[in-house]
């Protein structure tokens, strides 16, 4: 009887080790930026940012920027951001993060902003139009 004990034991270590064992996948950000006609933008400068969160005795409104990156999108219209090094596993939801773009022509400045919500370990995509 202690047999079937002992090999229940170990399969149900062996399949947390597995388990811990697990590799994270990318956490990405794929913003693709178009023109009120539908085109894609290609050139145009995307900023994402957001603020550290703070502990409970301090006043202040937000905490410090704990990420501030800015890409420029490719002949398709995309830019793409990787937070990989910002996830830790385990971690209970990721980031909203603020999102300025501004596209400067010869003679003009389109922009937007807006949010996105970056969700850990997956490929997170939005598109913005710029006015």
């Amino acid at each position: 009887m202690k047999s079937p004990i002992k090999a229940l034991a170990v399969i149900f270590l062996c399949g947390i080790m597995v388990y811990a064992c697990k590799d994270t996948e990318p956490t990405t950000a794929e913003i693709t930026v178009l023109t009120p006609a539908g085109s894609r933008v290609e050139g145009a400068e995307v900023r994402v940012y957001g603020q550290g969160t703070l502990p409970p005795e301090d006043t202040s409104d937000v905490g410090d920027i704990r990420i501030d990156m800015t890409r420029y999108t490719g002949s398709n219209g995309v830019a793409t951001f990787d937070f990989s090094d910002y996830y830790e596993p385990g971690q209970s939801g990721f980031a909203i993060l603020d999102v300025d773009i501004v596209r400067q022509y010869p003679d003009s400045i389109a922009g937007v902003q807006g949010l996105i919500k970056i969700e850990e370990e997956k490929v997170n995509r939005k598109t913005f139009v710029l006015e």
